[in-house]
């Protein structure tokens, strides 16, 4: 009876330990929705902000673009580390023309440890490898008593501003103990499953979410030697140098807050 009775606690004991780690996951896989408004970024990040130079040729682009447009996004979590990458699409040839004119995604993979704040971000701009190393972004968060579902998980709103003055919503899980989330955005008590920039004209959502036990996370991309290394504010400088013999100021100003995000 002893013998039974202990068995009984160990199954218990067993069943609650996966229980908690199924509530409380502290590794597994995001899949976002990354969704760029295409028409109101072309009307209000280019065509507004436009010069003679390039006035016509926006103005003639805008009927054919896309009303919005969607990429899929990975995030990896472990503890305290995130990964954060691409997934590959068969996208049209004209979405694609698209976002390399309007230098609307690099592909970015970011790479953030959360516990000693190091950042890395791998950039492939114009043909060059860019590794970007710098600081995880200190976001300026108040948590409000708005909640939404999504991906299945009770979320609750904060509302926040980046280093830079970048207006953020999030979106974040408690059940998910990474206070990480979609590019280098982080810092809430949970893990981000919305995100929102209206600046921007650009949001994420997690459409699935996937517990699992001790993820490894894959940081070979960021062991190549051939790639530059830079700050944010070198490849900022690198960035404006490039797009500004074709860009004015402002329009080079948004392309740069969305590529380092």
């Amino acid at each position: 009876m002893k013998n039974i009775m202990m068995l009984l606690a160990l199954f218990v004991l067993g069943h609650t330990a996966t229980a908690q780690f199924a509530m409380f996951g502290k590794s597994g896989v995001v899949t976002y929705d990354k969704t760029m408004y295409i028409k109101n970024i072309m009307r209000k990040q280019y065509l507004e902000k436009s010069d003679d130079r390039s006035r016509a040729q926006f103005e003639s682009m805008i009927p054919s673009a896309p009303e919005n447009l969607v990429l899929k996004k990975t995030l990896k979590f472990n503890g305290d580390e995130t990964l954060f990458e691409p997934v590959k699409q068969d996208l049209d040839a004209e979405i694609k023309q698209f976002i390399m004119m309007l230098a609307l995604d690099f592909d970015a993979t970011t790479l953030s440890d959360l516990k000693t704040k190091e950042y890395k971000r791998y950039n492939d701009i114009i043909g060059q490898k860019i590794i970007v190393e710098d600081t995880v972004k200190t976001i300026d968060w108040k948590i409000t008593d708005e909640y939404r579902e999504i991906a299945g998980y009770n979320c609750r709103r904060a509302n926040g501003f980046t280093p830079d003055s970048t207006y953020v919503i999030g979106y974040y899980s408690n059940e998910l103990l990474t206070n990480g989330g979609p590019e280098s955005i982080s810092g809430l008590p949970g893990l981000i499953l919305g995100l929102v920039v209206p600046s921007q004209h650009v949001s994420y959502f997690a459409t699935k979410v996937d517990v699992t036990d001790n993820l490894v996370l894959d940081k070979k991309l960021f062991n190549n030697a051939k790639a530059k290394r830079m700050n944010r504010a070198e490849i900022a400088k690198m960035m404006t140098d490039t797009f500004g013999s074709f860009l004015n100021k402002a329009t080079v100003d948004y392309v740069i807050k969305l590529a380092l995000m």
